[in-house]
């Protein structure tokens, strides 16, 4: 693949603006959103970010999503290219990031502090691919309203690629993303994207250690889907699966589920490396790209079912060791709901915890945190008809 290296700032591109191009200023047939030209030095496969902001007051239903790359070729390509919807709530962050280009393993060095909060909605590493929903079927885009003194309401994106370059001189490399509008009249059903975050509450791994988020009780009932917290109301449609990790996630799973937690899965699902034996719906083990499950035809799932699902964290078996401040009273700090203090040496920890030493993982806010969730899209089930076949 390469070694990785830092970009060049020259090579960043920073000047260029990040446009949206719309056909009108009410409903825009398209959004056109371009990742700004980079320079990639030979035998290199470097990962950036960029993130994007679209001023809008109103939903975008999107019936296709269009990616274009600019300058691949066979010695040359894209590693992936990942469309992330921001769901959180300080889109005003976005705009003082405009034109800024960050290298970054899983866009966890940029955006606001809920930068976790976003949605993959679409991916592709041909030249130019194109990504639909089923007939009648459209995305909603929903913008984040403005703030008091902040920006006006907004869509906000993330866009994370990686190149690999087994050349030896260097290439150039630009993206285009297109977002089709639906046409109102041929809508009939508004899908929507759903995320849970249930399976953190399990999430606890003592230094030098791998450990699944089944290992509490908490991580055991983690599921999404009808009649559950944060589910719909009625059945659901599924139309992708997908879920969000960070640097000591080694592999996610995902089991559909009966009422009574049993184990439903189709035959031919991807094996557990954690549990021999076991297999998943759908399971990722690259936690900058999780990749989808994706469905052409909806997953149906009954009030009562559901998608259960788990992460396998590395504190220090083979990923890094997470640090943090604490006593030194041979109890490793950091606990589910309250991680350590971050730390690196002692002289960054303060007079009440002067120990910087091996932390336990728990889910939390910072790139030194882990998370576990699961995220996809949906349509509500028709009442008499359910999931169309």
């Amino acid at each position: 693949m390469g070694r990785r290296m830092r970009l060049p700032s020259r090579t960043l591109a920073a000047t260029l603006p990040l446009l949206a191009s719309m056909a009108s200023a009410g409903q825009p047939r398209t959004l056109k959103l371009h990742f700004p030209r980079l320079i990639i030095p030979g035998a290199t496969n470097p990962e950036a970010c960029v993130l994007v902001r679209v001023p809008a007051t109103t939903p975008f239903d999107v019936a296709s999503i269009e990616i274009r790359h600019r300058g691949v070729g066979r010695t040359f390509a894209v590693q992936h290219f990942l469309v992330h919807l921001y769901t959180g709530e300080q889109l005003g962050e976005f705009e003082a990031e405009r034109g800024h280009v960050a290298e970054s393993r899983g866009c966890l060095d940029l955006g606001p502090a809920d930068r976790d909060r976003r949605q993959l909605v679409a991916s592709g590493t041909a030249a130019r691919s194109r990504s639909g929903f089923p007939p009648g079927v459209a995305l909603r885009l929903a913008p984040v309203p403005d703030t008091p003194g902040g920006p006006p309401a907004g869509l906000g994106f993330t866009f994370d690629g990686e190149w690999v370059n087994g050349t030896t001189r260097t290439h150039r490399a630009s993206a285009l993303v297109v977002l089709h509008r639906a046409r109102a009249k041929a809508v009939t059903r508004v899908a929507l994207p759903f995320s849970d975050r249930s399976a953190e509450a399990g999430l606890l791994v003592a230094p030098g250690q791998v450990a699944s988020t089944e290992a509490l009780a908490a991580g055991q009932q983690a599921a999404w889907g009808p009649g559950r917290p944060g589910g719909p109301d009625t059945g659901a449609c599924v139309l992708m699966v997908t879920g969000q990790m960070h640097k000591r996630g080694r592999f996610l799973g995902v089991d559909l589920v009966g009422p009574d937690g049993t184990v439903e899965n189709p035959a031919g699902g991807t094996p557990n490396p954690f549990a021999p034996g076991r297999s998943h719906l759908f399971g990722a083990i690259d936690w900058t790209d999780e990749g989808t499950l994706v469905r052409a035809h909806p997953l149906a799932l009954g009030m009562g079912q559901g998608l259960h699902y788990a992460c396998w964290d590395d504190n220090g078996e083979m990923r890094s060791l997470r640090l943090g401040c604490g006593q030194a009273t041979g109890t490793a700090p950091g606990e589910v709901g309250a991680p350590a203090q971050q730390c690196t040496t002692d002289t960054d920890c303060p007079a009440m915890n002067p120990d910087c030493r091996s932390a336990n993982l728990v889910a939390g806010p910072t790139p030194e945190d882990e998370i576990c969730r699961l995220n996809g899209i949906y349509f509500p089930a028709d009442p008499v008809s359910g999931c169309p076949p």
